[in-house]
């Protein structure tokens, strides 16, 4: 793949898509994965959903941002075992960022109106377009794009300065 000159906006442009689409994809697996965990301790409920959609979401994140975000690194570097633990490595870091972000809304949200948003039937609210009036989706999609911007950000300074830093800038 031949390396080509990308700007600074265009490259954040790409970036926010990726984090969009891959935002998506976590959404959608976390919230499925914690519709099926009834049974468990809040926590778990958090842990266990949040890292499902993470490991969705650093896969899809990785591959977009190889091979799209940020095509001017070097190519060869960024396949190599030690790029990809160190990859993996700085985004369990923002899995666990992104974790205590959900468990503190999620107690922010349970102790100000008494409402464990772990055990919302979100996909239920999705199904059947409820969600547009329902003050219960918006707690868990606001505890949601919190976790997901701290994630986020977090990436992004990351793998623009660590990861994939362009040296023949």
């Amino acid at each position: 793949m031949k390396n080509e000159k990308i700007t600074v906006g265009n490259e954040l442009l790409r970036f926010l898509i990726t984090g969009l689409v891959c935002a998506l994809a976590d959404f959608l697996t976390c919230t499925l994965v914690l519709k099926f965990l009834g049974g468990l301790p809040s926590i778990w409920q958090t842990i266990i959903s949040v890292s499902a959609g993470f490991i969705v979401g650093v896969i899809m994140n990785y591959l977009l941002s190889t091979y799209w975000v940020f095509k001017g690194s070097d190519d060869k570097k960024t396949k190599t075992p030690m790029f990809i633990f160190w990859f993996v490595l700085l985004s369990a870091i923002a899995l666990a960022l992104s974790i205590g972000s959900f468990e503190l809304c999620r107690v922010i949200i349970l102790n100000a109106s008494n409402i464990n948003i772990n055990e919302l039937d979100i996909i239920h609210s999705i199904v059947t377009f409820s969600f547009w009036t329902d003050a219960m989706f918006w707690l868990y999609f606001l505890a949601f794009c919190i976790k997901t911007i701290v994630g986020l950000i977090w990436n992004y300074f990351t793998r623009k300065y660590i990861l994939y830093k362009n040296k023949n800038k």
